[in-house]
């Protein structure tokens, strides 16, 4: 289980995100607000890649806080960023081995497991990164944080830039993942899909983050409507 205790992160005196709190529990758990509400800069403080400057990040009973971000990883957090960020000169099966851990029996594992996720990746597994669409390039960077088998797996706008039969088949299998016990972090936009595959959720709006009983009878969409309008 993962949990922010009211994280605060600045940039040369501003306020990105102002004592934020959640709690990411087995299976999806998502994160939803309009561009520039601060949810990058709420995930990449917890990935380690920026510095918060006050709260707790707790996984597992323990504070990641003062760990690297390659340390954080090696703990169990594996972050699929916004930009994708694959390798244009490596196939999309050597993108794939990079996230790979463990002895080769258990990495031969794992990989058969991502192409069962990801049927569509065995169509181009051969392809260089560079070749890829928008929608592959998402599934090989999503699969190659999966392949290092993370406690929680964060994946930021999923679903930005593709259409919607590509969504479809990405939010899928993120389903499939947390249905074989795989703690995700879902950060979005797109909050109609986000909600309709999560367990728990939250909103972002100005930094701060609010909980979302968005399995409760009286949810009204008007509701999540109103922070984005």
């Amino acid at each position: 289980m993962l949990e922010i205790r009211s994280l605060s992160v600045s940039y040369n005196g501003i306020v990105a995100v102002r004592d934020a709190s959640l709690t990411a529990r087995p299976g999806i758990t998502c994160l939803v607000g309009r561009n520039g509400a601060g949810k990058s800069s709420l995930v990449n403080a917890i990935a380690g890649i920026v510095k918060a400057t006050s709260g707790a990040i707790i996984l597992d009973g323990k504070d990641l806080i003062p760990e690297s971000a390659a340390t954080r990883s090696r703990h169990g957090i594996a972050l699929v960023p916004e930009t994708r960020r694959i390798y244009g000169s490596l196939s999309a099966l050597e993108n794939l081995k990079l996230g790979a851990r463990g002895k080769r029996a258990q990495i031969d594992a794992r990989l058969a497991e991502v192409l069962e996720l990801f049927p569509a990746i065995s169509r181009f597994k051969d392809r260089g990164g560079h070749q890829l669409s928008g929608g592959e390039q998402q599934m090989v960077a999503i699969a190659r944080a999966y392949m290092c088998a993370p406690k929680v797996l964060i994946l930021d706008e999923p679903s930005l830039g593709l259409g919607p039969i590509v969504v479809k088949a990405v939010f899928g299998s993120i389903v499939e993942m947390a249905r074989r016990g795989q703690t995700i972090l879902l950060i979005e936009q797109n909050g109609r899909a986000a909600l309709r595959i999560s367990d728990y959720a939250y909103t972002m709006a100005y930094g701060e983050i609010r909980s979302l009983d968005h399995r409760a009878p009286d949810f009204k969409e008007s509701d999540l409507q109103s922070l984005y309008l």
